[in-house]
């Protein structure tokens, strides 16, 4: 038996969505770039203040990579934030010389602890991309507070809803995020083309604009951890982490 086949159905995920039959996503052509196990990578940053991550910039944060339990590989990576309203972001830049690469195919899976159930306000999963000084995050967040998806509009700073619902993720399981989402380097503008959680497929075809922000160029993957009212810490598990770009 496959390895992804056994995984998912020891995780309750269908046969068909573990060897990628009607998933919606593409496949990736011969040639493309792929980061594997970006959660064991070295050279994660993270950061709570309201300049970088917005929030309160109250509360701890941290991050600890190469966890044994939960884990799918093995080195999974936890990280956690607490405080009234704080967010905590956690980035990893995966470097320069992919500015011609125009589709990112981000596959990930997450787990979060019983706490996550009443101190979240939001799960937030970015992936990233900057050329010639422009920014193109493409931002996507489980939005608790309003039981749907969000995706990121980076020109105007802001998130927008999706009819797509979330409401959080039962704690103690894991669960399988995966997007695909296109770059225009010519126009910039980024756009969202489809969402797949847990093997259920989403199609988005949100287009928004990138802004320019005189950035080095470079791309990547972050997450981040948004505290409601409560204050109270939760953590969330990530593992098995891979970007493909082509």
């Amino acid at each position: 038996m496959r390895y992804a086949v056994f995984v998912a159905i020891c995780l309750g995920v269908s046969i068909a969505a573990a060897q990628g039959i009607n998933s919606g996503l593409p496949t990736p052509p011969p040639g493309a770039t792929v980061f594997n196990q970006i959660q064991e990578m070295s050279g994660w940053q993270s950061c709570n203040s309201p300049s970088c991550a917005g929030g309160s910039g109250s509360g701890s944060y941290w991050m600890a990579q190469l966890q044994q339990e939960p884990s799918l590989s093995g080195a999974s990576t936890e990280i956690y934030n607490s405080g009234v309203w704080a967010n905590a972001l956690f980035y990893m830049k995966l470097g320069s010389g992919y500015d011609s690469a125009t589709n990112l195919l981000w596959d990930f899976w997450v787990q979060v602890d019983s706490n996550a159930l009443t101190g979240a306000q939001a799960l937030e999963y970015d992936s990233f991309q900057f050329v010639d000084g422009y920014n193109y995050m493409i931002g996507s967040q489980c939005d608790i507070a309003a039981g749907v998806w969000d995706t990121w509009d980076e020109l105007h700073g802001q998130w927008n809803h999706t009819t797509i619902a979330c409401t959080g993720f039962p704690p103690g399981t894991w669960h399988h995020i995966q997007w695909y989402v296109q770059t225009n380097h010519t126009t910039q503008q980024y756009t969202y083309v489809t969402l797949v959680v847990d093997g259920r497929v989403h199609n988005i075809n949100q287009t928004y604009s990138a802004k320019n922000l005189d950035w080095n160029s470079n791309i990547g993957v972050q997450y981040q951890l948004d505290v409601n009212a409560t204050g109270e810490g939760y953590s969330e598990w990530f593992d098995l982490c891979k970007l493909t770009i082509w």
